[in-house]
């Protein structure tokens, strides 16, 4: 083998060599992006609230303001409190913010009107049972199909759920009870009623038929 020819060999040895090095690194850094993608889409909790915890609410949204308070059993209309709400629907809408769930963080943004969040589309604020205040705000729809939301618990933009909007762009005829539910109520206290007073006819009947057995045997 010439001298020529071998170093030639040698070469085209370097070559494939540095190619495959390249080869290397690229797919190294392909599974390094892949794995910062996955941690990105993977949701953090950004607030905890126990429905138990909640001593008043307020809702700021398209159709005004909805204010609600909550005993600990039972919710109520601090604007109406004689409309009877449905305590499933109520509970299960604080609910969504046990935990508030967030896909992104964005950290702190100094243009929030971008996000919609300037003049907020919706404003959640909770007044807890020992005093604390918490406010979540929420934005703008996200590139992503999420929302951008922020908490009055920290400086940062987030994405998440965009169905936080549609459950909280609620009103007070959407909370109350259905008329079927006030009737059923009604019908059960009837049922109720009329039990008690058919026992009380039957122990009244009872009472006369001793007394009646009585007289017949006085007079024989």
């Amino acid at each position: 083998m010439t001298k020529k020819k071998k170093r030639n060999r040698m070469i085209a040895a370097a070559l494939v060599l540095a190619a495959l090095a390249v080869i290397y690194v690229l797919v190294l850094r392909a599974d390094f992006n892949g794995e910062d993608a996955a941690e990105e889409e993977e949701e953090t909790t950004v607030l905890a609230i126990e429905r138990e915890d909640i001593h008043s609410a307020q809702i700021e949204n398209f159709y005004g303001i909805l204010r609600l308070s909550y005993d600990g059993e039972t919710w109520t209309s601090e604007d109406d409190p004689d409309s009877p709400l449905n305590q499933d629907a109520v509970s299960a809408l604080f609910n969504r913010l046990n935990p508030l769930t967030a896909v992104r963080d964005l950290g702190e943004q100094e243009d929030l009107e971008v996000y919609g969040l300037a003049e907020p589309v919706i404003t959640i604020a909770l007044t807890l049972q020992d005093g604390q205040e918490i406010t979540v705000y929420l934005g703008n729809d996200s590139s992503d199909g999420n929302l951008y939301f922020m908490t009055s618990e920290s400086g940062s933009v987030y994405t998440g759920d965009c169905y936080l909007t549609t459950a909280f762009d609620c009103q007070l005829s959407d909370l109350e009870a259905e008329e079927e539910e006030e009737e059923e109520e009604k019908a059960e206290e009837d049922a109720s009623l009329e039990e008690s007073n058919e026992g009380s006819e039957d122990t009244s009947t009872e009472e006369e038929n001793v007394e009646s057995s009585e007289d017949s045997a006085a007079e024989e």
